[in-house]
């Protein structure tokens, strides 16, 4: 009974040091470089939309970004963490809801194919691309993974101008900015001048409606990387990006590290999707949802400043 008691008694000492700790994200450095930005091809089948022109001449510094878009396992983590009430106002602090009746009739591809007995994305596997997610709910994770490694946090929320702006001279997480995003899908300045990220054989790297069947996005990484070893930057779940979007902004683009600040509305997102046609599936293809607009195509990665 003695020794009963006494190990009792070493257990509750140890408890308060069995702390939750979260696990770095995979990052790969990108090193920087000048790249030609935007839409090269010509013939009808590959020149893509009229934002992803004019090619224009860019550099970027040096930085990191996600080798895997978050998953569920990590967004869960942020949501199961109920200290962090930043952004309050502008997103949902649970995990998103499964697809409506709504949503299922207006994806009647998705309805017809998919199994619902599988659960799968709608079951929220953690080692799936998490989705369904606002531009707000990206760039609040981002402050939360900040904070919990003892970073400076990127992104301040202004209640008067009802605004989200960042400070690029942190060394928190970050959502990439648009042309960090397409020089890192494009192979960075190891690129081989592939269509799709890693490879012109979508097949080879590309999650988009035909491969998925429309079943939903597929487990991360499963697919070929690019030339920088990141897995899923063309296909599986669009990506946000922190840029204002617009379709004349290559007209404007500064030459240097561009970000677009002016306020439009919208915002930029990257890459492409599971129940989207392969077209759109592109290193260059672009498009500007609203910031608090989802759907069950839509997730992100990170980035971070290389100093």
């Amino acid at each position: 009974m003695k020794n009963l008691i006494k190990l009792f008694f070493i257990i509750v000492l140890f408890i308060p040091f069995f702390t939750y700790s979260q696990s770095d994200p995979a990052m790969i450095l990108v090193k920087g470089g000048s790249f030609s930005m935007g839409n090269p091809y010509t013939d009808a089948a590959k020149k893509g939309d009229a934002d992803e022109k004019p090619v224009h001449q860019v550099k970027v510094n040096d930085f990191y970004i996600g080798k895997y878009e978050v998953s569920v396992k990590e967004y869960k983590d942020f949501i199961n963490d109920n200290t962090f009430t930043e952004f309050a106002s502008l997103r949902s602090h649970k995990m998103p809801a499964t697809p409506d009746t709504t949503w299922m009739s207006e994806h009647s591809d998705t309805k017809k194919h998919y199994e619902s007995t599988l659960l799968k994305w709608w079951g929220w596997i953690d080692e799936f691309p998490m989705q369904y997610l606002t531009w707000y709910d990206a760039v609040a994770y981002c402050n939360w993974l900040s904070s919990k490694k003892g970073l400076n946090k990127c992104y301040t929320y202004n209640e008067t101008t009802k605004s989200v702006t960042c400070d690029f001279t942190q060394n928190g997480y970050r959502l990439p900015t648009e042309s960090e995003w397409e020089f890192a899908a494009a192979g960075g300045t190891l690129t081989k001048g592939y269509r799709f990220s890693g490879s012109n054989n979508s097949a080879d790297v590309v999650w988009y409606d035909e491969t998925t069947s429309y079943k939903g996005p597929q487990k991360i990484g499963t697919k070929a990387a690019n030339e920088l070893g990141i897995y899923d930057m063309t296909g599986n779940v669009w990506e946000w990006c922190y840029d204002y979007y617009s379709p004349f902004y290559y007209n404007n683009s500064t030459k240097e590290n561009p970000i677009n600040e002016t306020a439009t509305g919208y915002k930029v997102i990257r890459g492409g999707a599971w129940h989207y046609r392969l077209e759109y599936a592109t290193v260059y293809t672009r498009d500007g949802p609203e910031p608090s607009y989802t759907n069950y195509n839509y997730g992100f990665r990170l980035a971070k400043n290389a100093n």
